[in-house]
């Protein structure tokens, strides 16, 4: 994604603090933010480059815990409609309790889905925070 720094500016946008870590899905908050302001295009021509490595990834239980966390947190913001986190946390969920029964040898699908479940409490019972993360 690329923005213009002036748009940016005069709108006084920042990333939300509150998504730490990876932040797992503040390029979609930061997007329907700033969009607000005017026009968003995209550019079929683009080509990006992802650097992501397999090596050094944070505990699966953390990233879990954000697939469903984040979406919750953003549709109550404002900036994530409900039904769009609810198939993406149903999207995570299955595809981590699915893949766990023959796991990558790089992911944590087993922590994920420990993650899943945490948040899906926490939700429940009215206490689920992004934040939380820094403490699984």
């Amino acid at each position: 994604m690329a923005y213009r720094l002036s748009a940016i500016r005069a709108a006084g946008l920042r990333f939300d603090e509150r998504l730490p870590l990876y932040a797992w899905y503040e390029d979609i908050d930061f997007s329907r933010q700033i969009g607000r302001l005017g026009r968003i295009v995209r550019a079929n021509g683009a080509k990006g480059v992802h650097l992501g490595s397999k090596l050094g990834r944070t505990p699966g239980r953390r990233l879990g815990y954000s697939q469903v966390a984040n979406p919750l947190y953003l549709s109550r913001k404002g900036t994530f409609p409900l039904d769009h986190a609810l198939r993406s946390i149903g999207r995570n969920i299955a595809m981590n309790a699915l893949r766990s029964l023959w796991s990558e040898p790089y992911i944590d699908r087993r922590g994920r889905i420990v993650g899943n479940w945490l948040a899906l409490r926490d939700a429940l019972r009215g206490s689920l925070s992004p934040e939380k993360i820094l403490t699984l």
